[in-house]
């Protein structure tokens, strides 16, 4: 089957880049996290707790539903202090990605032993009355620099409660691309995570646990990498938290790395359905989804070197599309869109 039609949204520019004024994001914007708040009670909840003014909160308040969306940034090193540790910022955009509104501040920054390096790589999910984030927490070591998946929650998608990391034996090794299922009623909480050592490490596993903040317990490979020809080295690891469909099945975005012989490296996006209640979850994927192609998509911050990537943490559903935010060669956030025809096709 041929992959899903991806349209990249306002001509393909970014809807997201580096402030030169704001000194922790002066040098790369990416990895954007999302959430839609449709709910009329929690839109002016999460309206009312933005720091901005009467006219942008009216505004906001106008508008039929909006997207919380949390970015990981990095700025330049200063002699005061090192901005090139990730801090997360925020923005709110319409449901077809029209930034309305950018705060100037982080809404998260490293502090503490589980994440002095950096706050990375949010993936968000409503679970009942709170927003909750999965996150990468990168911290220093005696011997080396470690990276585990961390939680934190909200009641407004602005203020978060750091609670630590997640307890289960994933988080004894280095592992990141933490992300829920969206929660089915009666069901145990599902999370897609990505090793990146021990047995099969750099695909994609998964836990399962009865309580947020219980024990998680792993079970196992869940997607492979596929073998691709163009390429020496392939790995594969999550993107979106999976959506539930109407009829139980879960529809993931994912990202595909890979690395050619002389070390070039690309990343790509795949697409798949799943059923969690079948031995083989995968019943469907295909990829690439999305190839970097355009001038945002290859070329990236000069300083950084980092090329060719197209990488996402965040997707949701809006009048029968389907959109996502994603970043371009580590360096500013792209929006995008899935026509609903062309995921009936691929659901079907």
């Amino acid at each position: 089957m041929t992959a899903p039609r991806v349209e990249r949204l306002h001509g393909g520019q970014p809807l997201i880049e580096k402030v030169e004024t704001h000194p922790w994001e002066n040098k790369v914007t990416f990895n954007p996290a999302c959430v839609l708040v449709e709910d009329q009670v929690m839109k002016r909840a999460v309206v009312h707790a933005l720091p901005v003014d009467e006219t942008t909160r009216n505004r906001l308040l106008g508008e039929a539903a909006l997207v919380m969306l949390l970015y990981r940034a990095q700025g330049r090193r200063t002699p005061e202090k090192d901005h090139t540790r990730s801090v997360l910022g925020l923005a709110v955009c319409s449901p077809d990605l029209r930034v309305l509104a950018r705060l100037d501040q982080p809404v998260m920054i490293p502090e503490g032993e589980y994440e002095d390096l950096g706050v990375e790589d949010p993936r968000i999910m409503r679970v009942g009355d709170q927003f909750v984030m999965i996150y990468t927490g990168y911290a220093s070591g005696r011997e080396r620099n470690r990276v585990r998946i961390l939680i934190a929650t909200s009641e407004d998608a602005v203020h978060w409660k750091k609670h630590g990391p997640l307890r289960g034996t994933f988080n004894t090794v280095d592992n990141k691309n933490g992300m829920l299922f969206e929660p089915a009623t009666g069901k145990n909480l599902l999370m897609l995570h990505r090793p990146m050592e021990g047995a099969n490490a750099m695909r994609v596993h998964w836990a399962e646990s009865g309580d947020l903040f219980g024990e998680w317990k792993d079970r196992g490979l869940f997607m492979d990498w596929r073998p691709n020809p163009q390429f020496k080295d392939v790995w594969v690891g999550g993107g979106a938290p999976p959506m539930l469909l109407s009829d139980g099945r879960y529809l993931i975005l994912y990202h595909i790395g890979n690395r050619d012989v002389v070390g070039k490296r690309e990343y790509d996006l795949g697409i798949a359905l799943c059923d969690p209640g079948r031995p083989d979850p995968i019943l469907r994927r295909t990829e690439p989804l999305l190839r970097p192609t355009t001038p945002q998509e290859t070329i990236g911050d000069a300083d950084l070197g980092v090329n060719n990537v197209v990488f996402v943490c965040g997707a949701y559903f809006w009048q029968g599309d389907l959109y996502f935010p994603y970043q371009g060669a580590d360096t500013c956030i792209l929006g995008a869109r899935i026509p609903g025809s062309e995921l009936d096709r691929f659901i079907s």
